[in-house]
């Protein structure tokens, strides 16, 4: 059974509507402290302000911190950072923010360790699930291509997020935003084309097509905001939510009404309420635990395992709409 069409409209006419609100801007207080301004500006005379100073740090720098884009600014700005934190503790103040970050402690260069490691960890559950999904789904079953190429998605979102949280530079920093976003609005077009445009043994076109471009629109016009009007990362928090709360509200009330046909949706259910327990660490902040461990890498850590749930549900699922649409053909 598929639930009426006009409810498909509604809620995306919602999340278009909802995403149009002013956005609101997230500022950080450590960069712009007179401390830390005070140790960058005598950093960057002491060490970049000449080319046989800019000489000197070049050949005394290992390689692969060049190959990170450890330049003598960004140097400057690292230790002048943890110069700022220790005369904050000193003084029994709160450590405030650097450049919308939190102060992470390095490893090797790599900015934020913990979250690198989270990251590939959940780049390979999303690599493994493709390979389960190809061994346990035909070809010719439905969603199979589907449910494939999100998983794809996701290991490339991943990937950038890997690299992102490895460096935080311009570049990197845009590519993880978009991918995270591609990422969590392909979730919602999944879940709309399985709700709604999958019917009897075969996808709905009529369904499908405008569903996809009013997904499509939203996330051109997010990304071109992001990118060429203003990268504000409340207004991003924002868009994410809403598009997750969305698809949240979609998957639990189609599993609710669909569960006693097909038990294996609890898998569903039990993913959504997981993954927005875990959505409350992202929207928490606090200084990282050891100085490595923030709300951002925990929230990381929790999602690993979760695409081990989610896809083996999309394999059940497909599976189920290959016996269903076979019994169709058959006149069962």
């Amino acid at each position: 059974m598929v639930l009426p069409r006009p409810y498909a409209v509604q809620l995306l006419l919602v999340a278009a509507i909802l995403l149009c609100l002013p956005p609101f801007v997230l500022s950080s207080l450590g960069d712009k402290s007179i401390p830390f301004q005070n140790y960058l500006r005598k950093c960057l005379i002491a060490n970049c302000s000449s080319q046989d100073k800019l000489m000197h740090f070049e050949e005394v720098q290992p390689h692969y911190m060049q190959l990170l884009g450890w330049n003598c600014k960004e140097e400057c700005k690292y230790h002048s950072m943890w110069n700022t934190v220790h005369h904050f503790i000193k003084h029994k103040l709160e450590v405030p923010q650097f450049y919308g970050k939190w102060p992470f402690i390095r490893i090797l260069g790599i900015q934020e360790p913990a979250s690198v490691i989270f990251s590939v960890l959940n780049g390979l559950a999303n690599i493994y699930m493709i390979w389960r999904m190809r061994q346990r789904i035909p070809k010719k079953a439905p969603m199979c291509n589907i449910w494939q190429g999100y998983a794809m998605i996701a290991s490339v979102a991943w990937v950038f997020s890997t690299i992102f949280h490895a460096r935080d530079v311009g570049w990197t920093e845009y590519l993880d935003y978009f991918a995270a976003f591609a990422l969590t609005i392909t979730g919602l077009w999944t879940a709309c084309i399985r709700i709604f445009a999958y019917q009897r043994d075969s996808m709905n076109v009529k369904i499908a097509v405008p569903i996809t471009l009013v997904l499509l629109c939203i996330y051109v016009r997010h990304v071109y905001y992001l990118a060429k009007i203003h990268f504000d990362y409340g207004y991003n928090m924002k868009v994410n939510v809403i598009v997750g709360i969305c698809m949240s509200l979609l998957w639990v009330s189609w599993s609710l009404y669909r569960i006693k046909r097909q038990p294996y949706l609890w898998k569903t259910i039990a993913t959504v309420i997981i993954g927005n327990l875990l959505v409350l660490l992202e929207l928490m902040d606090f200084p990282p635990l050891l100085w490595t461990f923030d709300a951002h890498s925990l929230w990381h850590a929790g999602t690993s395992p979760m695409p081990l749930l989610f896809f083996s549900f999309c394999i059940d699922d497909s599976l189920y709409l290959l016996q269903y649409s076979e019994g169709f053909k058959k006149g069962v």
